[in-house]
């Protein structure tokens, strides 16, 4: 029998998956894993970011699985509570990896129109507020 974690009724504790006995483990290496990703986002090392994807996966699948399971639960065992922190501060570097990514493609973007000889006007036909942009508004006057 598996013992009783504190703020979860009996019943439920012999439910808890055996995930959650490694999520601890799980969560930390995600945390490295995106890391790792982040300094080969950094130097631009795509073989390195290709390598760290598989397990990547991996582990968000597990995490993830766990999560839907503790969602179903009345009361979240408290080991998954105490992983709360490091779950964000995942969900963080996550997010900051996926802008750096975004912002190393624009750069790409940018480089092959130059190398194509796109010398046409920028494709931002609104501005910040929303309104047509005056340079998108002329190009697209003069495309009627």
């Amino acid at each position: 029998m598996r013992p009783v974690h504190p703020g979860v009724p009996m019943s439920e504790t012999l439910s808890i998956p055996l995930s959650l006995e490694t999520a601890s483990q799980d969560v930390q290496r995600l945390g490295d894993v995106l890391a790792d990703e982040f300094e080969s986002l950094k130097s631009r090392d795509l073989e390195a970011f290709e390598s760290l994807q598989a397990e990547k996966t991996d582990l968000l699948t597990r995490l993830s699985d766990l999560a839907a399971w503790v969602n179903q639960q009345s009361v979240a065992p408290e080991q998954w509570q105490s992983l709360r922190e490091a779950l964000i501060e995942c969900r963080e570097s996550h997010v900051r990896n996926a802008q750096l990514m975004q912002r190393q493609l624009q750069g790409v973007r940018g480089a092959l129109q130059a190398l194509q000889g796109d010398q046409g006007p920028s494709l931002e036909l609104y501005d910040r507020l929303g309104q047509l942009s005056r340079r998108g508004a002329n190009w697209y006057q003069q495309l009627a």
